[in-house]
């Protein structure tokens, strides 16, 4: 059985949301979900609202989790590792590491604002993500109004760290109204390298962050289906989701 797994700075059990098998988060797989509370971001369009604010109250101990897991090893092929931000886990590196030893995949979800810990995880094979899905929300302009002290100069190093990465990794967007237009998808496809997949999803009100947003109207196929084809004019693999 593996050991406990929990905050070194904390006698309290981390509890997290779980999901036990998805065909939907893991590219090409079949794998378990780990939904942990906290983000350093505040989007306003977010439907994990308990998640990040921390009041979800279906919650399970990290430790039940990884011992479902364990049980279920030879049913799934990997575990994704999400939230809020997973990298604001002190035990991410041991978490990832522990997966690794069931002989699971990992992948990761991140908002690119900690390219320091991303760098720290891939460093090291035993914390390194066999996949890796990272956040591009808007052009830099736009980013100082969903996170309170991280510059968009972080999510640019967390880019170019992924881009030397030797495992496969993805971009993803949201097409949110006022946020991700023709503006931002020109900036932002000078950033993200050429081959890398880059998937634009529809921004779809309902819990959201901020209750107002679940009376905007999301964009059309229409709209959509035009910054995809934008992204590939400039010469991204854009995709649609």
């Amino acid at each position: 059985m593996m050991n406990n797994v929990s905050l070194p700075s904390s006698s309290e059990p981390i509890r997290v949301g779980f999901r036990k098998t998805s065909l939907l988060d893991y590219p090409a797989r079949l794998a378990s979900v780990i939904f942990f509370t906290g983000c350093n971001f505040r989007c306003p369009w977010c439907h994990n609202r308990e998640l990040v604010l921390g009041e979800a109250d279906d919650l399970l101990a990290l430790d039940e989790c990884l011992s479902i897991i364990e049980k279920r090893k030879h049913l799934v092929q990997g575990v994704v590792l999400t939230g809020g931000e997973p990298l604001l886990q002190g035990i991410i590196s041991e978490l990832i590491a522990q997966i690794h030893e069931l002989g699971l995949l990992v992948k990761l979800d991140t908002n690119g604002s900690l390219p320091e810990k991303l760098a720290t995880l891939i460093e090291d094979p035993r914390t390194r993500p066999d996949y890796v899905a990272l956040d591009l929300k808007t052009d830099a302009q736009r980013y100082g109004d969903l996170s309170s002290g991280f510059p968009f100069t972080a999510v640019i190093q967390s880019l170019k760290i992924l881009a030397k990465y030797k495992e496969e990794f993805e971009v993803r967007s949201v097409v949110v109204p006022g946020y991700l237009d023709e503006p931002a998808v020109k900036a932002l496809a000078a950033l993200v390298p050429e081959e890398t997949p880059w998937y634009f999803t529809a921004f779809a009100p309902g819990n959201c962050l901020d209750s107002r947003w679940n009376d905007i109207l999301p964009p059309d196929t229409d709209y959509i289906d035009a910054l995809v084809h934008l992204a590939e004019k400039l010469g991204r693999k854009g995709l649609r989701r």
